[in-house]
């Protein structure tokens, strides 16, 4: 007769199982609580700078047409450098 001795009454055993699950409920309620406001908080920051950029990225007319120019007038000038250095090879040919 090999009987395994009790340690503990089975009431107190099934009183314990139920606060232990009763205290797992919870911590994974307020982990849960947690997690879901920090999401929020990134899904928020996120959306606000997207915002922000969209808005700060658009130009008014005035501005968009002076950025253009300013692109024309330097492709212009880079275009000009290279022809005055094509016709200086021509040019500055010796002589023998």
């Amino acid at each position: 007769m090999n009987t395994n001795p009790l340690l503990v009454e089975p009431t107190i055993k099934s009183i314990m199982n139920l606060q232990l699950n009763n205290c797992k409920k919870d911590k994974f309620s307020k982990n849960s609580m947690i997690l879901n406001g920090f999401l929020f908080l990134v899904f928020v920051v996120i959306i606000g700078v997207i915002l922000f950029i969209q808005y700060k990225g658009k130009q008014n007319v005035q501005d968009q047409i002076n950025r253009d120019n300013k692109k024309r007038n330097y492709i212009l000038s880079k275009l000009q450098v290279l022809q005055k250095m094509k016709e200086s090879q021509f040019t500055n040919i010796p002589i023998y």
